[in-house]
């Protein structure tokens, strides 16, 4: 382990419970105590402690490319190789679907996304001169989406080959609406949170399943917008529309696609009559990757050799 890694990760203040020191029998009074040697087949409290980082760094560039609509970027950079022994077991999913096998993902999320950005990117540029339908303006037109991941959990397996996490993950989006060649602009706030497990995959942390749950996801007030909405000038609307509502995965209606599945357990978002409840589930301390929390699907789990203990 580098020190300067290993002094990086000490520096963030991660308090892990591993990383506590245990007193050495018969060592004398007032003396430093030892720090206890990892178990047989477990990583050092060092490298857990760098693992711990990357993970959050790696949820992290997941937020940062959803914001800017890089879905297809991120799918190739930061999930699960598409040719890989992790790709077919791969699942994002929600209170609605579970998209199964990274080809689903890449199809759904990646590919869907990226052409629903291209056809806004079209119809703005139809109507504002000042945006050209090619790549320099993409995005151009598109909904904007924002997530944080805050208040980490994130437990390293002990064989340091998975890794599990947990996240609230609030945000905002807007939304822009085109009617009769003009835009009207809305907004909704989000709160979420996902839970996932990560792989490392040729030495390199990647995604491997990611399970949202939504809190409230609320439409926000007209009157938040009203200064963007204004500086569209002649390109403003004029006058509201029905709220869009939901998250965009949320709004497809009808049966699931091909290679989604029907979640095992549908959170439900706020109500009055909501028990409590945490869900996704917590990570905990744990030895090896046998089964995952969160898959949330009749999905085979089968444990691949690299995900095993040795």
């Amino acid at each position: 382990m580098k020190m300067k890694a290993l002094a990086a990760g000490l520096a963030l203040g991660l308090a892990l419970s591993a990383c506590k020191q245990q007193p050495v029998e018969g060592t004398a009074p007032g003396a430093p105590a030892e720090a206890a040697a990892p178990a047989t087949g477990s990583i050092s409290d060092g490298q857990r402690a760098v693992d711990t980082i990357q993970i959050q760094n790696l949820m992290s560039r997941h937020e940062y490319m959803h914001a800017a609509g890089r879905n297809l970027e991120e799918l190739d950079s930061y999930w699960v190789s598409r040719n890989g022994k992790f790709a077919a077991t791969a699942t994002f999913g929600s209170p609605a679907w579970v998209m199964y096998g990274v080809e689903t993902i890449r199809k759904a999320y990646g590919e869907k996304s990226h052409a629903d950005a291209e056809a806004a990117r079209k119809q703005l540029s139809g109507i504002d001169p000042s945006v050209k339908d090619t790549d320099a303006f993409f995005g151009a037109g598109a909904e904007w989406v924002m997530h944080n991941s805050t208040t980490p959990i994130i437990e390293i397996a002990d064989d340091g080959k998975t890794a599990q996490g947990a996240w609230y993950s609030p945000g905002i989006g807007v939304m822009p609406q085109y009617q009769d060649g003009k835009i009207h602009l809305q907004s909704m706030l989000f709160n979420e949170k996902y839970g996932g497990d990560f792989i490392k995959e040729d030495g390199k942390w990647r995604i491997w399943h990611l399970q949202m749950a939504y809190d409230f996801v609320p439409g926000l007030p007209e009157d938040m917008l009203k200064q963007l909405n204004e500086q569209l000038g002649a390109l403003a609307l004029g006058h509201p529309l029905k709220q869009t509502g939901g998250e965009a995965g949320e709004r497809m209606g009808g049966e699931l696609p091909e290679g989604f599945r029907k979640p095992l357990y549908s959170y439900p978002a706020y109500s009055p009559q909501r028990a409590s409840v945490i869900w996704p589930k917590l990570p905990e301390p744990y030895a090896t990757f046998s089964k995952s929390k969160y898959t949330n699907c009749n999905c085979e789990q089968d444990v691949p050799a690299e995900a095993s203990s040795p």
